[in-house]
């Protein structure tokens, strides 16, 4: 692609050399770049900054192994090669990426989600319902990159903007016409999405989890925000009212908004007549102002009733996301139903690992938000003794450490929880999920001005160990923890067969067969 072309909407500071041996248009690019090991003759390398690293120091390194243009944010001296000075470097990524596929977000109808939790369900939730409309789909999240039914795992909740456009180009070679897109917080600030065209964008709910990734909970807030507050007039933004800093974004944004809310009956739909079923709900969806779908029909104003085979209810409100979604997608609504119906949950959110003479369910619990949702579900179960075990998480600091205890508590006391099983999970680990003995100091201590008897173990299998052994009939155990946790299902899984023999093996082999978190990558890539 020639270098003009390349650039266009791109808006170059100043040039360096400034007398040309060549003509921009007369410069050929074959790849971008923003990682050395990805360079290779005629590519234009793109300097970013990062948290721990800064393109600009890689730069000579990237000219060495074959770059002719380099993209900086501020000029490098001593280089013979072709310097493109910009204010942004992310944002030129992005539209230079978008320029390189050719645009590729423009051939589909991409929806894009953020919130604190459940932006991982919503978009499964989604892609179930395309599928149930017959629909070639796409999804891109934290677990992984699908393209219709190839599967690749993900590195990021949303992808850096030059692979996220490469998804996307993807996609369209496939024939892909709708996507779902998880957007993290730090996508929207560093500027992965830009030069994206969503046709429905939809914030859900936030609280102060990924503070630590930006300046301030505003900051935090604001990010987030974007994402409705750049919505083009073509597309429809989702708002949950139930949620009130998420009110103000309804005139903040060109999109035609869709507003719902349980508790606020104010919005566009609202829902009454809830009911559960093993804490599986079911409930009456009432639209109550008409909207339009992408393509301009109306929506009028109607009610009818949703079933799910997820529970909790927090359940109802990614629902409602999907509801809408498909509706202004041009989806029937039989066949939203459907798709809602059919979704059976997402690995370690809320999954029911096993559910026969006694439940196995493995769940984050993150956040306070994370934490309330799944200690609600379970208390609409009906069960003997809870047991919890639980990975603490590491690198937040010991103030999260402290929130996530305080926040457990309350529901112990509330589910006559008495004692929890608990580890660091070291092996298992990555170096920035390390827990530090401030950290861990910091959660045995509310459980210790709480009476909650701890069970600690350093190691992740003997915790798992200890915790199934306690299993009785009509009991519950809940494994819980980031990312140190993410193989605790498989070994969970395995001990109860060792431990419990008389279990369900069939059950537990088909759980073990679909799972992709935690498991080998080369068994992950056989099933892909």
């Amino acid at each position: 692609m020639n270098l003009t072309d390349l650039l266009t909407s791109v808006e170059i500071d100043s040039i360096r050399p400034n007398q040309l041996k060549k003509e921009l248009d007369n410069i050929d690019i074959k790849k971008i770049a923003y990682h050395t090991k990805e360079v290779a003759a005629d590519t234009l390398f793109v300097c970013i900054k990062g948290h721990q690293t800064d393109g600009h120091n890689y730069a000579r390194h990237a000219a060495k192994q074959g770059a002719t243009v380099i993209v900086v944010e501020q000029f490098i001296e001593g280089m013979d090669v072709l310097q493109l000075k910009v204010s942004d470097s992310r944002e030129a990524l992005a539209i230079l990426s978008s320029n390189f596929f050719a645009h590729p977000s423009n051939s589909m109808s991409i929806f894009g989600v953020t919130a604190t939790n459940g932006k991982t369900t919503i978009t499964y939730m989604i892609d179930e319902i395309f599928k149930a409309y017959q629909l070639k789909s796409g999804l891109i999240g934290t677990i992984l990159v699908k393209i219709d039914k190839k599967i690749e795992m993900s590195r990021l909740t949303t992808p850096e903007s030059y692979d996220l456009q490469q998804h996307f180009a993807k996609m369209r070679d496939h024939e892909i016409t709708h996507v779902s897109l998880e957007v993290s917080s730090s996508a929207l600030e560093l500027k992965r999405v830009h030069n994206t065209d969503f046709d429905v964008v939809a914030f859900m709910n936030i609280s102060p989890e990924h503070i630590r990734l930006h300046e301030s909970f505003d900051a935090y807030f604001d990010a987030k925000a974007s994402l409705i507050r750049n919505a083009s007039k073509k597309s429809t933004a989702i708002l949950n009212l139930d949620e009130p800093l998420l009110i103000p974004l309804e005139k903040e944004t060109e999109a035609q908004v869709v507003t719902f809310g349980i508790e606020n009956k104010s919005g566009t739909i609202t829902v009454s007549n809830i009911q559960f079923s093993s804490g599986i709900p079911s409930f009456t969806v009432s639209i109550l102002k008409p909207f339009n779908t992408l393509s301009g029909k109306k929506i009028d104003i109607t009610s009818f009733d949703l079933e799910m085979s997820v529970p909790g209810y927090h359940s109802i409100y990614n629902a409602l996301t999907a509801l809408v979604t498909g509706l202004v997608n041009d989806i029937p609504i039989e066949d939203i139903q459907q798709g809602i119906k059919k979704f059976r949950g997402v690995e370690r959110r809320f999954q029911m690992l096993y559910d026969k003479e006694f439940k196995v369910i493995d769940d984050l619990l993150l956040n306070q938000n994370n934490i309330d949702s799944c200690m609600e579900t379970i208390s609409h179960l009906d069960y003997n003794k809870l047991h919890l075990v639980h990975a603490i998480r590491g690198s937040n600091g010991p103030a999260h450490s402290t929130e996530i205890a305080e926040s457990l508590t309350e529901w112990f006391h509330k589910m006559n929880v008495a004692k929890i099983i608990l580890t660091t999970a070291p092996s298992h680990a990555a170096k920035n999920d390390e827990v530090t003995d401030e950290e861990l100091a910091a959660f045995l201590k509310v459980m210790k001005q709480n009476n909650i008897e701890v069970a600690f173990f350093k190691g992740l299998e003997d915790t798992l160990r200890f915790g199934v052994k306690q299993l009785n009939v009509d009991d519950i155990l809940l494994i819980s923890g980031a990312h140190s946790m993410d193989q605790g299902a498989k070994k969970t899984l395995e001990l109860l067969k060792e431990i419990h023999p008389k279990v369900d093996h069939e059950s537990i082999d088909q759980v073990l067969k679909t799972k992709l978190i935690g498991m080998d990558p080369f068994k992950v890539a056989e099933k892909i």
